[in-house]
């Protein structure tokens, strides 16, 4: 194991470990993959009422919501769709449901296309008795396709919403079944939660695996049909807040795509001006409906006057900030930036706490690799650097104290989830996917060959060994930056960007390419040594017509860094490279 010594003061980090947790996992390497994995133990934290004061309760889950939970077995669900009333929301056939796209331009799309639906609960030879659902003759939960993404894809993810006579499976109304489209072991999503279960100041999600049938009587079907294995993930709503010994009177946010930025989109719900469209771009509330708590946090991170620790300690929970982003930095879940992630605050409490949601995308890159796509991924879309567009994260990584106690929390994590757990786990849930993954329907929208996913699962330990590197690298690497769209300027076109920033404190110096095409050949202007992070070109060198610019920095030691944009022109994309138009 690499030694925080190696990177950070020794000194440093043996006051930290010594505050720090350790982390008991739940499951023993396997020999027999049918056998049970066993619970986390429950109990072990203070409870709210032991506390003297309400903001120094951290995250304190019940675990004992999981002791119900068999992680290796497989709950059968039988949906029959139907069409909803005449006129209503949910007069939509099945078809149509599917056709419902919530992706386009790389962001998510409010689209929605509800139909009515029984849902039953039973085993392999269909409903049963005191399941939910067995008597229901009528339409008891409403069914959409969920997922952004994934909403394009041949096999979709859905989304059922009980109705509130219908009662709750498991303590649930709200069913989200994931297919996985583009994981190929088809268990990464409930490895990511139930490695979680057990960690200390974070809430993790109940997950099940699934085996889904649908008979759609909208076509006129009368019979079920097999839709294959998926995963059942807890929707954390108020329900879910009250399950794991939560608030459920607390704020609750599902990040869409947000940044912890002022935004004409973030204002109160009272508000005059307030735009429920464009609220919903950019979060959607599962709580108390006021967002001028929210909208505190927002305006304090925004004043570099306040103190980043006041921040991330009074307002942001100190022990569950630092332990999502540890947890997401080892398990390599990039695609947690500004979105993948709920925010929770008790009603009476300042403190604001991260909830994790979607793991599907950990632990990637050999399956990436696989299928050729390495190439999307800039080269800052990796530890920490993933982070630093984002001006919370930002400002709290330039902290080299908090550098340091970051680093703490991911080797204390690394105690326990490492090549060697992680592998044992995945073993014993490959018992259970792996006879789905390899026959139909699944099989035939695998995308992989049965090699291809036996190596990729047997990779999954290395992957977690990777990121873990990957995140010591990244604390001595040139973080990177954005650039701006050029503005005219008389004769000149005036490129401008952010500054990089530099743990190590060297100089930097940026190189400016600009090019008829995205690859940067035959580049009509590139210039190296820029002190300053803007540069004017002559506008007589860029003629009418599409441009692309591209700026990187390097330190005085040669590391590099480039920009943050991202262009896709053709399906094929350009990390590092932006797009202008010239139309004079």
């Amino acid at each position: 194991m690499k030694k925080i010594g190696n990177k950070i003061e020794i000194a440093l980090f043996v006051v930290l470990a010594a505050l720090a947790l350790g982390v008991a996992f739940w499951w023993q390497p396997a020999a027999d993959p049918g056998e049970s994995i066993a619970e986390p133990p429950a109990g072990g934290s203070a409870t709210p009422e032991a506390a003297q004061e309400i903001d120094a309760v951290g995250m304190v889950e019940n675990k004992t919501i999981y002791s119900e939970d068999d992680p290796l077995s497989v709950v059968y669900f039988y949906v029959t769709v139907q069409r909803g009333d005449a006129g209503s929301d949910t007069d939509h056939s099945f078809a149509e449901v599917n056709s419902a796209v919530r992706f386009a331009e790389d962001s998510h799309v409010e689209n929605d296309i509800f139909a009515r639906a029984i849902v039953q609960v039973g085993n392999a030879d269909g409903p049963q008795p005191g399941m939910l659902g067995y008597d229901a003759t009528a339409s008891n939960a409403t069914i959409r396709v969920r997922g952004n993404s994934s909403s394009v894809q041949p096999q979709k993810s859905y989304k059922l919403e009980l109705d509130d006579e219908a009662g709750l499976w498991r303590g649930q109304s709200n069913i989200a079944l994931n297919k996985h489209a583009f994981d190929a072991t088809r268990l990464r999503n409930k490895l990511y939660f139930d490695l979680l279960r057990p960690v200390e100041n974070i809430s993790s999600l109940r997950t099940q695996f699934v085996h889904l049938y649908i008979k759609d009587e909208t076509a006129g079907q009368t019979a079920f049909t097999d839709y294959g294995l998926f995963t059942q993930a807890e929707v954390p709503t108020k329900k879910y807040l009250a399950n794991h010994g939560l608030d459920s009177q607390g704020y609750l946010y599902k990040a869409i795509s947000f940044n912890f930025e002022a935004s004409d989109a973030l204002k109160n719900f009272d508000d005059p001006a307030f735009d429920q469209a464009a609220f919903d771009q950019i979060l959607s509330c599962k709580g108390r409906q006021d967002n001028q708590k929210l909208i505190d946090l927002v305006n304090l991170i925004a004043d570099r006057s306040v103190d980043i620790n006041e921040i991330v300690g009074n307002y942001i929970d100190r022990d569950n900030y630092l332990t999502w982003l540890a947890y997401n930095l080892l398990l390599g879940n990039n695609d947690t930036t500004v979105q993948n992630f709920y925010l929770y605050s008790p009603l009476n409490s300042r403190k604001w706490f991260f909830i994790p949601w979607d793991g599907d995308n950990c632990l990637h890159w050999q399956e990436d690799a696989t299928e050729g796509i390495l190439g999307n991924y800039g080269s800052w879309e990796h530890g920490v650097a993933i982070y630093w567009g984002v001006l919370l994260h930002q400002r709290f990584l330039k902290n080299e104290a908090n550098r340091a106690e970051l680093a703490a929390k991911v080797d204390e994590l690394h105690e326990s989830i490492n090549r060697d757990t992680v592998n044992a786990l995945a073993q014993q849930y490959d018992a259970v996917t792996r006879p789905y993954a390899l026959s139909m329907p699944d099989f035939y929208y695998l995308g992989n060959t049965a090699a291809e996913r036996d190596a990729i699962l047997a990779g999954l330990g290395d992957q977690v060994e990777l990121a873990y590197q990957e995140f010591y690298d990244s604390l001595h690497q040139l973080m990177p930056f954005f650039m701006y769209q050029p503005t005219w300027e008389a004769d000149t076109v005036r490129f401008v960007w952010e500054a990089a920033y530099d743990f190590d404190n060297q100089p930097i110096t940026y190189r400016l390419r600009v090019a008829a095409t995205p690859d940067m050949a035959n580049p009509v202007v590139d210039v190296a040594g820029l002190d300053s992070t803007e540069y004017g070109v002559p506008a007589a060198q860029m003629a009418a017509g599409a441009w692309y610019y591209e700026v990187t920095a390097t330190t005085q030691d040669g590391r590099t860094a480039p920009a943050m944009n991202k262009i896709q022109i053709n399906d094929v994309y350009y990390p590092g490279v932006d797009r202008t138009e010239v139309t004079g």
